[in-house]
């Protein structure tokens, strides 16, 4: 469907052509953020997390790690099935091989990163520092997508693709741990 309807492909390139490789100085930052978030550092983000969390608040620890577990089996089965070829603008000088709906990027941002900054919010944690580095894993887990954009190795709708599928991933994690423990 994504590859056939006229109206998204049209708003695709539009948005595209007037974000990708704008503005300049953003390149590099959006670049380091994906690079340093998707697989390195979300594992680690991973493993700190469960081991911070997993015997005094359980239920956060199983909601984080199901939600990245699930986003990242997720995403990958949808990049199978849809297989959307990557955008070619002349602007990007990046070519990743894999394909492009949902964005890995901006599912993982949601499935992990905001999920940990959810937790580490409203988890009854203690102390400030959880609160700043969860206020920081937010905006890490939210920014990831538009850093895409920017690099010009998505389409827009990839990345609305992937934060509606992260979203919907979160949730039913959410919904499986909260039943699980009642």
């Amino acid at each position: 469907m994504v590859s056939s309807w006229s109206a998204l492909l049209e708003l695709d390139r539009s948005l595209g052509h007037a974000l990708v490789g704008r503005p300049d100085w953003l390149v590099s930052p959006a670049d380091s953020l994906g690079l340093a978030t998707r697989d390195v550092g979300t594992a680690a983000v991973m493993a700190v997390a469960v081991a911070l969390l997993w015997r005094p608040h359980r239920r956060w620890a199983q909601w984080l790690m199901w939600s990245a577990i699930g986003g990242f089996a997720a995403q990958n089965l949808v990049k199978q099935l849809v297989g959307r070829e990557r955008p070619s603008w002349s602007e990007s000088a990046f070519q990743p091989l894999t394909a492009a709906f949902p964005s890995g990027h901006a599912m993982s941002g949601i499935t992990s990163w905001a999920v940990l900054g959810a937790v580490l919010l409203l988890a009854p944690v203690g102390g400030r520092l959880p609160r700043v580095i969860g206020a920081m894993a937010l905006a890490i887990g939210i920014l990831m997508a538009p850093s895409r954009l920017v690099l010009g190795v998505h389409w827009p709708s990839d990345i609305l693709g992937g934060w509606l599928l992260g979203g919907a991933v979160v949730c039913g994690c959410a919904a499986a741990v909260l039943r699980r423990a009642t």
